[in-house]
């Protein structure tokens, strides 16, 4: 007897091949978009100036980038009267901090919520982040709130590291930060020495 064995079902068809050119093209137009979303955002953000903060020196450098810190990167839960709606963020929750102009030309926190402020006032901006942890700073039952803004690294150009890492342990670095409307905050360039960079190039 001759037994005869058939691979039929696992030779690809025109279908498997169209839908694997049909899951490319939608990974390239995500990844295409993902671009010009934010190429719009550097360009027609709401621009602010953020101080940046000393890192811990061992961590300040991964590789081509550069770890930043900011005064905003902490927020308590009685910065404002919108506090209490803070009750149930947990990590990984979603925060939006109010920020309003210093005399530096900085910004610092007014306030922070859970969700989007209902009202702005027109000299204030919003930044989203997300949560990644809190923690009591006294028996008052206020809380510090930890933020990730996703404008904590930043690509430097070969040879600019040493430059970087004096200027943000004298405080004598800024971020440059777009804003769009809904609080998506991208990290456009730096201040150092009061000079500024925009990337390309930084220094």
């Amino acid at each position: 007897m001759t037994m005869t064995t058939s691979f039929t079902g696992l030779t690809p068809g025109k279908n498997y091949w169209a839908l694997l050119i049909g899951v490319a093209l939608l990974q390239t137009g995500y990844l295409a978009k993902m671009a010009l979303d934010r190429v719009s955002l550097l360009k027609h953000g709401r621009e602010i100036t953020l101080q940046v903060q000393p890192v811990d020196p061992r961590d300040i450098f991964r590789g081509d980038y550069v770890i930043l810190g900011y005064d905003i990167s902490q927020v308590a839960t009685a910065d404002a009267s919108t506090g209490a709606s803070l009750k149930n963020v947990t990590r990984g929750s979603a925060i939006y901090v109010t920020l309003a102009p210093s005399t530096d030309a900085t910004w610092a926190v007014k306030g922070v919520s859970a969700s989007y402020p209902p009202a702005v006032e027109a000299t204030d901006v919003v930044l989203k982040g997300r949560v990644t942890y809190r923690r009591p700073i006294d028996g008052s039952g206020n809380e510090n709130v930890s933020v990730r803004y996703g404008i904590e690294s930043y690509f430097v150009p070969e040879g600019t590291g040493k430059a970087l890492e004096t200027a943000v342990q004298t405080q004598k670095m800024q971020a440059i930060i777009a804003v769009d409307a809904d609080g998506t905050p991208a990290i456009k360039g730096l201040i150092i020495n009061g000079e500024r960079h925009v990337d390309p190039p930084l220094l």
